[in-house]
């Protein structure tokens, strides 16, 4: 057999019944239908784990610090100080990736086990899942998942019908139809599909997930060639409902099956604060290394001009050479704790304790219908947020452009029918339910055009869509279920007006007119794509007339209508139906375009086999049909539009005003019409009715060039930043042929085509100067259509961006999905600002994926959209909690982490330079090497571990009143460069105070009457202690909301301490350096006031600067706190005359 397309060695072929020559083909290999999505295997676990976690940067830097400490005659500290920790860890890490592993294994293990009837000689045999090999014919009794993907043979319902729930794969919970063919429908028991004899040529594994395309051929009927596709396609996952049983051949096994190419892990993304922490811990071992070398040239200077003065310690080992390089790699191992090797534990631990909040939190909850399998009943279930991802928790607390999908996204996506157009007239099925019937009962003259035109329009929406109906047996009720909810509304409004739709079969259509069941004889489906942006249906209507039915965006039905009209009263009814479509489009509301044409018998079979070739094929069969289908869809005649309206979710309008406020842009991205698209702009308040609207309509990319420098050169210069208002006002309003689109209700004057008139625009042509485009002090917003994006993106990018700068939201409609996503790649990398993208569909999966952070919003339209996102919600409304609570706190708490933790590090660990200064540089550590280890892990690791989870600098109230605390923090950065060398400054000067005043307070080595005098270690221990109260007490002060974990770390990590050197005091085997040292300074009274003086030394200048900030230049949450602590005083009478001043200085300076 050869294949029509050249392409058969691209193919898969397998025969009925016949494993042998199935499996013997030549160049054939199938995979068995064993998966295995685990990363490890009880062998390769430990190795595998450890390269992976060895190539982590840090990870790599301390096992390069713990290989040098192995060498005795360089290390100053045993290598417990570094196995410690480092092996800390790694098991931290490895426990998490085994036990993420292990549920992967069962899972496998489950599904690979699970029993599966195969049909062997005419008879069902039992298999495990892991056996089944392609060619096998299965079969599904109903509930039982999917094995592999599968061909549908034939099934219980007599028209071969099937339905599938594909939420595994799709997230969609609405059942799905699948259809076998007539031909092999018929065999219902295993000894009839064991006479089954055949083969299939199909396309090789893909990805795509709703793409199936092949060939059936059965033997005896040579001449029949029946094309198969995605509607005779069961993919492995989905779940058989609401039918007893199916048989279905293997057509893909293992790892060729489209849930395990889909299985695909989402694109890394990495928030700006853990970049920004890569390069400061840059910085951090740059200056360590700079230190080391310091000290490696100072040690060499002191051991040829210093110690070989001194006779006691005789002539040195080494040479100088020798002695500097050793030394080196002694500082580098005493200074290592520079870099904190904790913090990355701890960050992800807070990170992921910080996701479960978002998950818990109850304001971003919603009821939504669970279905029961067991029961097969919907039950309600209250859900949250669900967080995908913790890395990027804190990038959400400074977002600063937001791209949004609208249908399910800003709007409930629940369709309901409103009006429609037929002629010359209008019906509003809102107002008046059932306005179409009453129209044709009044209607005397059937053959009225009134008359005819009402009854093709309910015709196309009775006949041409997806829709799947099922009769209750007990009640007789029809039910609809359908992928789209426009069509569900389409159909229900035909039903309502007396045109029910009853059934559908492989060739036959049946609905009731008026009463009366009516057989359409079904002869072709021109399916609906999103490139094509229509169906159509090809039928023999009961008269024996061939009629092409079709619905579809306008833009892709008026292209399409028939140009050789001449009849007065035709043009203009078609002129009219324009005017509607423009009016019901203001109104918010989707349209779409009905039309039909008359087909003779001739033209019909000449298109019939054309599609017939187009749609057998295996090769490129949508690019074909599409093609075929061009052939016929043209000379339609108009019938009318219909207008749904999709509602705004609770909050939508009040979310977006709060984001604007608060400093955010905002696009909308969207496939609807112009009109619609600006109506809901201003019903969110996306637009407001004192903006200027900018419109950008172009036929060419030179039209669209000219019309972006047009409004650029109306914007002012950078140097007239600081006042250019009146200027800007007169200049854009004078003269240059700019439309205001200011009115009381702004649509009224809302006409695009006057705003870009192309021989205008090329009349005049404006160079732009070189500007930086400043925040405007009259608001603007832009609306472009996706013919004008696609020139502005390719051609323009730079106009356009500026333009876009400029305007405080933007609405771009009759976009696809890939210009989604390339919008928000050019903006995010030309802007170099945060982006967020929000949609609830497949088409905007690519979008959420492009943007920094994404946001799926768990609709009707399934769940693709939340599966590929970071974080998942249910409402639009929840959106701003996510951002302005808890990604607001997120950034806060991290941010205070990650400069703590260095701080606190910087601080301790520089006291060993500064002891390097009386110890002629030889490397000699202060501190016992287990106060070393133990420092990072448990003396000074809880206090910032629980800040990282529960501070808040202000409470969630004033935040979601006030936008301005979000915006605020965008200009502010919490963690910056310039921060992070304040909080280690700090750190500088306590290491100087606690050294330097220990030695000062420290001159007399008697340590009591009795004659003990203090060594090293009694000095390396009030150092070690008066550091650690140091950096707890600094961060009591940095503290903003007080809880028992605050005060339960810093109280654990302090008496951690104390236990341990108590410990070392009492038990002479621990350590017998440090015995008795403790038990002796805690008798001595002075030692206490040496660390009471040096605490509060140390601190003072934190206090100082916190005061005179907080009195004199108040920041806006310190207002917002007070506002909080003096509730009985307004806030009109707590912002006091003298206190106004700081007040809007704090704003100002905020």
């Amino acid at each position: 057999m050869s294949d029509k397309d050249g392409a058969i060695n691209n193919c898969y072929t397998l025969y009925f019944n016949d494993e042998r020559l199935t499996h013997t083909q030549q160049g054939k290999k199938f995979p068995n239908n064993y998966i295995r999505t685990t990363k490890y295997t009880l062998l390769t676990f430990v190795p595998k784990n450890l390269f992976e976690q060895f190539r982590r940067l840090s990870n790599f830097y301390f096992l390069c610090v713990l290989i040098i400490q192995l060498v005795p005659q360089i290390s100053p500290l045993l290598p417990l100080t570094s196995i410690l920790p480092l092996s800390f860890v790694l098991i931290i890490t490895a426990t998490k990736e085994a036990l993420e592993d292990y549920r992967r294994y069962q899972s496998d293990k489950k599904s690979n086990k699970e029993i599966y009837s195969v049909v062997k000689e005419g008879s069902l045999q039992s298999i495990y899942s892991q056996d089944i090999k392609v060619g096998d014919i299965i079969k599904i009794p109903n509930g039982q998942q999917i094995p592999s993907d599968l061909v549908l043979l034939s099934s219980s319902h007599e028209n071969g019908l099937c339905y599938v729930e594909t939420s595994n794969l799709d997230g969609e919970t609405n059942l799905k139809v699948r259809k076998s063919l007539t031909e092999t429908n018929q065999y219902q028991t295993p000894q009839e599909i064991s006479q089954l004899r055949g083969s299939i040529v199909y396309e090789s594994p893909n990805e795509r997930l709703y793409r199936f395309n092949g060939r059936m051929v059965l033997q005896g009927n040579d001449s029949n060639i029946f094309s198969i596709n995605h509607t005779m396609f069961l993919q492995r996952g989905s779940q058989l409902r609401n039918t007893k049983f199916i048989y279905g051949v293997c057509v893909y096994a293992g790892i060729d099956t489209k849930l395990f190419l889909n299985q695909q892990p989402p694109p890394s993304k990495f928030s700006t604060v853990e970049k920004l922490l890569n390069q400061l811990i840059l910085f951090v071992f740059l200056f360590q290394i700079i230190i080391c070398l310091l000290c490696a040239v100072a040690s060499s200077y002191y051991d040829v001009h210093v110690a070989s003065l001194i006779m006691y310690l005789g002539e040195s080992q080494y040479e100088t050479a020798t002695y500097a390089v050793r030394n080196f790699f002694t500082y580098f191992i005493l200074f290592n704790t520079m870099i904190p090797i904790s913090l990355w534990v701890t960050l992800e631990m807070v990170k992921v304790g910080q996701a479960k909040f978002m998950e818990w939190d109850k304001d971003m909850t919603s009821i939504v219908p669970v279905y029961n399998p067991t029961t097969g009943i919907e039950n309600e279930v209250e859900k949250g947020c669900r967080a995908k991802t913790s890395n990027l928790n804190e990038d959400l607390g400074r977002i600063q452009h937001i791209f949004s999908d609208k249908t399910g996204t800003l709007t409930e996506n629940i369709m309901k029918f409103c009006k429609c157009s037929i002629g010359m007239d209008i019906y509003d099925e809102k107002e008046n339910p059932g306005s179409l019937a009453t129209a044709l009962d009044t209607k005397l003259n059937t053959l009225s055009t009134k008359y005819q035109g009402i009854q093709s329009f309910l015709r196309v929406l009775c006949l041409c869509h997806t829709v799947v109906s099922e009769i209750e047996e007990s009640s007789g009720n029809i039910t609809y279920q359908s992928q789209s909810p426009d069509e569900l509304a389409l159909v229900n409004t035909a039903s309502n007006n007396g045109y029910v739709f009853l059934d559908r079969k492989t060739d036959e259509i049946l609905v009731r007119e008026g009463g009366v069941n009516v057989s359409y004889q079904l002869l072709a489906v021109l399916e609906f794509s999103s490139a094509r942006r229509r169906m159509s249906v090809i039928v023999r209507t009961p008269e024996g007339t061939i009629k092409l039915l079709t619905k579809g965006a306008d833009m892709a039905i008026t292209c399409r209508l028939a140009q050789t009209e001449t009849s007065r009263d035709r043009n203009s009814v078609r002129n009219e139906t324009f005017n509607f479509l423009k009016t019901f489009s203001r109104d918010g509301l989707r349209t779409l375009m009905l039309a039909e044409r008359d087909l003779s018998q001739e033209e019909y079979d000449e298109w019939k086999e054309s599609f017939f070739q187009a749609n057998t094929s295996i090769e490129n069969r949508e690019e074909k049909v599409e093609a075929v289908c061009e052939l016929i869809e043209k000379d339609l005649n108009l019938i009318g539009t219909t207008a749904i309206e999709d509602k705004l979710q609770n909050q939508v309008p009040e979310t977006i005003n709060y984001f604007l406020n608060a400093g955010l842009h905002i696009w909308v991205l969207t496939g609807d019409k112009q009109e619609t698209a600006v109506n809901i702009g201003y019903s969110c308040r996306l637009f407001d009715p004192s903006m200027e609207l900018i419109f950008l309509n172009t036929e060419t990319s030179e039209e669209c060039g000219q019309i972006l420098d047009r409004y650029i050169a109306l914007l002012p210069p950078e140097t007239d930043i600081q006042d250019f208002s009146g200027v800007h006002n007169e200049g854009i309003k004078g003269g240059h042929g700019f439309q205001s689109n200011r009115s009381a209700n702004p649509l009224e004057s809302f006409n695009p085509a006057t705003l870009v008139s192309g021989s205008a625009v090329k009349a005049q042509i404006i160079q732009v100067p070189e500007i930086i485009i400043p925040t405007l002090s009259n608001e603007y917003g832009l609306v472009v259509d996706g013919h004008t994006l696609s020139f502005a993106l390719q051609d323009h990018k730079d106009k356009f961006l500026r333009l876009g700068r400029a305007c405080k939201s933007v609405i771009c409609c009759r976009v696809t999905p890939l210009q989604k996503a390339l919008v928000v790649r050019v903006v995010k990398e030309a802007e170099k600002k945060i982006s967020l993208a929000i949609g609830d569909g497949a088409n905007d999966v690519s979008m959420i994926q492009e943007s920094h952070v994404g946001v799926g919003i768990i609709g009707k339209e399934g769940t693709q959209a939340a599966r590929a996102s970071d974080y998942s919600i249910h409402q639009f409304a929840h959106l701003k909690r996510l951002l302005c609570v808890h990604g607001r706190y997120s950034y806060i708490r991290v941010s205070g982490l990650i400069q703590y933790s260095f701080y606190k590090n910087m601080s301790f660990t520089l006291c060993l330079l500064w002891y390097s200064f009386t110890n002629c540089f030889t490397g000699q550590t202060l501190f016992d090497s287990w106060i070393i280890t133990f420092y990072n892990i448990l003396f000074t690791s809880l206090p910032p571990f629980f800040y990282g989870l529960f501070e808040k600098d202000v409470d969630e109230e004033s935040i979601l009143e006030n936008p301005m605390l979000y915006k605020n923090l965008q200009k502010r950065e919490v963690l910056s460069k310039r921060s992070f060398l304040i909080w280690n400054l700090a750190g500088l000067w306590h290491s100087l105070v606690i050294f330097f005043g220990t030695k000062f307070l420290f001159s007399n080595d008697v340590m009591d009457a009795s004659g003990h005098t203090a060594g090293i270690w009694t000095l390396g221990t009030i150092v070690a202690t008066t550091s650690i109260l140091t950096v707890n007490f600094r961060m009591s002060i940095e503290i903003k909301t007080w809880n028992i974990f605050n005060l339960f770390g810093i109280l654990i990590s302090l008496l951690a301490y104390f236990i341990m050197v108590m410990l070392y005091a009492f038990f002479l085997p621990l350590n017998a350096n440090m015995y008795d040292i403790f038990t002796m300074e805690l008798q001595i009274i002075s030692y206490h006031l040496l660390i009471l003086i040096l605490v509060f030394v140390a601190l003072i200048p934190d206090f100082i600067v916190k005061y005179y900030s907080r009195q004199y230049y108040p920041k806006d949450v310190q207002i917002f706190r007070e506002r909080k602590n003096i509730k009985e005083i307004p806030m009109k009478e707590f912002i006091t005359s003298e206190n106004s001043t700081n007040y809007q200085r704090s704003i100002h300076q905020a």
